[in-house]
């Protein structure tokens, strides 16, 4: 078969600083024995060498274009280089993955047996900085959007699709940062049809600049919760379970502050409005408003703060106007649990029995009483009160806890293109 009569294959490389990685990079598409093929490297004004190695390749070899500008971030550039691509089938490497040889060959002889397909998939490895291998990459067959569930069952760099089949579903979601893949495939599943191959195609570069890797928690997380509940309308405990398993040390405040964001446990009670400053200060009566679903009532209080000023605080809690108990604080940085029981929308008070003001000690210009300091302010309904304690004190069980006790179905929600 005369190369013009084969499918063209563009490869879309988003690539910013990554120049001890590109030209390997590179070198993994260049040498593959299917040779239609274009190469579009899509560069974010990298301050490294990856220009000079960009130019090099550019001079030599015909397939390869690139360009070097300032752009929004990785998906941007992908989204970019694919408008640019003229070929039909469409592969997305980043600076710092590789194919393996006879990769795009084996993609484009699936592709031409099963015309009616969008994606094609292959497995891959993790390797690290010196293209040693660490693992395989945890790939599944796909039958079902409800496949990605549990996880994202592609290796981004071993995966393959058509240019319409992108284009049709609105491309990359330019917004997010660490799941542009998982929110593409599991768009691309809901319209059009996916399939694997038992074969390795490609590698994934983990090294400590990688995002995989850097922004797992911080962004990956959040993001993952996010598309879960777009996508499927609840969040699997495969997923909590990995991160809860592989980050435990960050605690449950932090946990349970993003839980509630993204409703894990379902109709928990809310903070509607307090009192408390921008600031985190408290005065010295911290008013707090909350929205309390019948289904999942109110069970108890969380408050972690710094005491900065005083030897001692006494804490009165009231649950609308009644009192429910003293609390004696004498600890520079605390941790309140207070029990409280209700099943309605209600208002809890805090009186403090100190109060300063910052202006009269020197300090500033502050004219505000203030008692403490309140970090964290979270109501929790029974699961969360068991999920605190759980991780507090047994955070080896809170995968088996979050089993027993959270029971979720995926619903998938059809696309509104």
């Amino acid at each position: 078969m005369y190369k013009d009569e084969l499918p063209l294959v563009s490869i879309i490389t988003p690539s910013y600083n990554q120049g001890k990685f590109i030209r390997e990079t590179i070198e993994s598409v260049l040498t593959q024995d299917y040779k239609n093929i274009e190469y579009i490297v899509l560069d974010g004004k990298s301050t490294d060498d990856t220009v000079d190695i960009l130019k090099e390749y550019a001079k030599s070899e015909p397939r390869f274009q690139f360009i070097s500008e300032p752009d929004h971030g990785q998906g941007h550039a992908v989204n970019k280089g694919v408008k640019m691509a003229r070929g039909e089938i469409i592969g997305w490497l980043n600076s710092d993955d590789t194919y393996f040889p006879g990769a795009i060959k084996k993609i484009v002889d699936f592709f031409e047996r099963f015309p009616y397909l969008e994606v094609v998939y292959g497995k891959g490895y993790h390797i690290d900085e010196k293209s040693n291998i660490i693992n395989s990459y945890p790939v599944k067959p796909y039958k079902k959007p409800e496949d990605f569930f549990d996880f994202n069952i592609i290796c981004q760099p071993a995966a393959f699709f058509r240019k319409e089949a992108f284009i049709n579903v609105n491309g990359i979601n330019e917004s997010l940062y660490f799941t542009l893949d998982y929110d593409l495939w599991i768009r691309i599943a809901k319209k059009y049809s996916l399939r694997f191959i038992n074969d390795y195609l490609a590698n994934s570069r983990l090294h400590p600049d990688a995002k995989t890797m850097a922004s797992a928690l911080d962004r990956g997380l959040p993001e993952i919760l996010d598309i879960s509940n777009k996508h499927f309308g609840t969040v699997s405990n495969n997923w909590l379970y990995h991160f809860l398993t592989h980050y435990n040390e960050i605690g449950p405040y932090w946990y349970l502050n993003l839980f509630k964001n993204f409703d894990v446990f379902k109709n928990s009670p809310k903070i509607i409005t307090t009192n408390r400053y921008e600031d985190f200060w408290t005065g010295p009566s911290l008013q707090i408003n909350i929205e309390i679903d019948q289904r999942n009532p109110l069970e108890a209080l969380l408050i972690k703060g710094e005491n900065i000023i005083f030897h001692k605080l006494e804490l009165s809690v009231y649950l609308n106007d009644e009192f429910i108990n003293k609390y004696t604080v004498k600890e520079k940085d605390f941790e309140l649990e207070i029990p409280l029981s209700s099943s309605q929308s209600s208002i809890i008070e805090i009186k403090c029995s100190h109060q300063f003001t910052p202006s009269n000690l020197g300090i500033n210009v502050d004219s505000r009483s203030l008692s403490y300091i309140a970090r964290d302010i979270i109501p929790l309904s029974h699961k969360e009160h068991d999920f605190y304690n759980k991780f507090k004190n047994e955070p080896n069980t809170i995968c088996q806890w979050l089993n027993n006790t959270r029971k979720e179905t995926p619903t998938l929600i059809l696309p509104e293109y």
